[in-house]
């Protein structure tokens, strides 16, 4: 089974060949020819209610391909720098985010990620730890439709570092955020972070959790007999 997830500000489409679909969501629409496919993705982007379209098709990578041609793809990367139980954020225009941006001629996506958080965050010496996932999201500029896919890395850096926002991109703030605040912020970002951001949020919980069930082992084992 495979499944696709685009992101449209708060609205969303999933693309899915999960047969289930056709019998639990009355709502899908069933991908029948690439034109009657594109013509109901495109009313819905121009409609102003909010959405949660799915999209079914027996080949969701075939289903993929082709929603990805009615677009300009572009392509981006960003990192999620964490130091201890913290997260890197900024706010841009009002908004809390994560640092990212468009990958440049020449460049490979792990350079993108790094120089845009350097950049926008004005913080050196980061080391990439792990990919992460890539999110797609949707937006409209200069009389075209995009489609955008960003590529997300975990990254480290040293301590101590001053913390300057590129205020010529409109970033506003960069702060430290604990993970488990991260709920509190979430009505404050895009909802194409949102997963990136709950999915860190759950692995803290589970290192938590595991670090706790072994002190509990721990304390067991010293008990006296």
């Amino acid at each position: 089974m495979q499944m696709y997830k685009v992101f449209f500000k708060e609205s969303s489409f999933l693309l899915s060949d999960d047969k289930s679909l056709l019998k639990n969501s009355p709502d899908v629409f069933v991908h029948t020819s690439s034109q009657t496919t594109k013509n109901y993705i495109f009313h819905l982007l121009r409609e102003p209610n909010i959405f949660h379209a799915k999209i079914y098709a027996p080949d969701a990578g075939q289903l993929f391909a082709e929603f990805q041609s009615f677009f300009t793809v572009v392509e981006a990367a960003g990192g999620i720098v964490r130091q201890t139980d913290q997260l890197l954020m900024i706010k841009r225009l009002g908004v809390i985010d994560l640092p990212k941006g468009h990958v440049e001629q020449g460049e490979s996506i792990e350079e993108c990620a790094l120089r845009e958080v350097e950049e926008e965050c004005g913080i050196r010496e980061l080391t990439i730890q792990t990919f992460l996932q890539t999110t797609w999201h949707i937006y409209f500029r200069e009389e075209k439709w995009h489609l955008k896919k960003t590529y997300w890395y975990t990254m480290t850096c040293p301590t101590g570092q001053a913390l300057i926002p590129q205020t010529a991109e409109g970033i506003e703030e960069v702060f430290w955020l604990r993970t488990r605040e991260i709920d509190r912020i979430l009505p404050q970002t895009y909802a194409s972070l949102r997963g990136v951001l709950q999915a860190l949020q759950k692995a803290r919980n589970g290192i938590t959790k595991s670090c706790l069930f072994y002190g509990i082992l721990l304390n067991r084992s010293s008990e006296p007999a």
